[in-house]
């Protein structure tokens, strides 16, 4: 009890451009958000080891995705929330942006098509009709180095289905 009293006082003094990100296998690994998240929100970073994106449709033909099991790649997760006033009912904006990585690899390079590699999609969520859901991710640039320290990554990207705040994302984890 003791220690999950620190636990949750260790996430609630936890800032905005770092976070403890809690994989389901109850290893802990400290993660640094590097690229700038936008000023009326907060930004968040997670890495789900040996986990796997199943990118599905629903039956209006819209993509989602489900995380499922997967011994040997992980999941990289970036959220952009933005803050809103309460007071409004369908104010919320949040962006979202995901891909899946092979745990053995220690170097890569992306480019565009290439992406698909990762299964990368991005989300934006909001009241704005037609202008939310998931979408793959065909233009951008993703290089990621792996070593036993550290997994860091840039990445820089386009959608262009939908208006996006999120162009950009840096970050490293570390155990």
């Amino acid at each position: 009890m003791k220690k999950l009293s620190l636990l949750s006082i260790a996430l609630c003094f936890s800032c905005h451009t770092q976070k403890i990100a809690m994989a389901k296998t109850s290893e802990l690994l400290k993660s640094n958000i590097e690229s700038v998240c936008p000023e009326d929100g907060a930004c968040t970073l997670e890495l789900q080891k040996n986990k796997s994106i199943a990118v599905k449709t629903d039956i209006t033909g819209k993509l989602y995705c489900d995380l499922e099991d997967h011994p040997g790649t992980s999941v990289i997760h970036y959220v952009y929330t933005r803050n809103t006033d309460p007071e409004l009912q369908d104010g919320q904006h949040r962006e979202e942006i995901i891909f899946e990585i092979d745990n053995t690899v220690s170097e890569l390079d992306l480019n565009n098509w290439n992406l698909s590699q990762t299964k990368m999609i991005f989300g934006r969520h909001c009241f704005c009709r037609g202008q939310a859901g998931y979408f793959v991710v065909k233009q951008g640039k993703l290089r990621l180095q792996h070593t036993k320290e550290a997994l860091r990554f840039v990445l820089d990207f386009t959608v262009t289905e939908v208006p996006q705040t999120l162009t950009q994302v840096k970050g490293t984890f570390t155990q």
